[in-house]
């Protein structure tokens, strides 16, 4: 699935905003698509240190033909929204180190298990920043407007859907218009924020969340115990 080029999902600045000391870094984009984070940032961001790795194929050759000196990685891992035919359990590709790691709108279409083996991986990389989107129910303003935003977005497409709004459990699951179910190809996970920090802990992951002014999703910086 190409991601489409227009305004509302230009993420630059966000990136900017949460990553102001980057400057001729090398960078790795988890979940770039056909590298649109590089498209908006109008050469702040190398294109030879530039490095997108997806699931989806399609978007893997059109960013390597739009921009040949960046490197495009195509993981062909299966994925409930965007890589169907993929194999199940295919294993993170072997990258050299990178100084930053982006990956905006990735882990809100993973379960638990699948971030725990990112974001092990992406240990592996020895980044000195890696930032992180997800979605979380928090009770908090910013949960409040992306909660509002998914109910409402299933409100017009299928004219009722279950009330998750207010929803006080761990985490859960939107699949098309289901509560708790996985199997569709319109996956959503949705965590709360303390659970997810706590359960990374004991796995050796440090996560703190960070808030962007310019969007209400929310953010994980990441480190690791050692």
């Amino acid at each position: 699935m190409l991601h489409p080029r227009e305004q509302s999902t230009n993420r630059f600045p966000v990136f900017k905003e949460l990553n102001p000391e980057f400057n001729n870094n090398t960078l790795l984009d988890f979940g770039g698509n056909q590298g649109n984070l590089l498209y908006f940032s109008n050469n702040e961001i190398p294109e030879e240190k530039y490095t997108s790795l997806d699931v989806s194929y399609a978007s893997i050759q059109k960013g390597q033909s739009e921009f040949a000196k960046g490197n495009f990685v195509w993981w062909n891992r299966y994925n409930e929204m965007y890589n169907h035919k993929g194999k199940k359990r295919a294993p993170l590709p072997s990258l050299n180190q990178h100084d930053y790691i982006w990956a905006y709108s990735v882990f809100s279409h993973m379960t638990f298990k699948d971030i725990l083996e990112s974001l092990l991986w992406m240990k592996t990389i020895k980044a000195k920043r890696i930032i992180t989107s997800y979605l979380c129910n928090d009770g908090d303003d910013n949960s409040q407007k992306v909660m509002e935003y998914f109910y409402k977005k299933r409100m017009n497409k299928f004219g009722s859907t279950a009330d998750f709004r207010n929803n006080s459990d761990e985490y859960f699951y939107l699949t098309d218009n289901y509560y708790g179910v996985s199997n569709g190809q319109s996956f959503i996970a949705v965590y709360n924020t303390e659970w997810l920090i706590d359960k990374l802990k004991t796995y050796g992951i440090v996560a703190k969340k960070i808030n962007s002014s310019q969007t209400p999703i929310s953010f994980l910086e990441i480190t690791y115990d050692n």
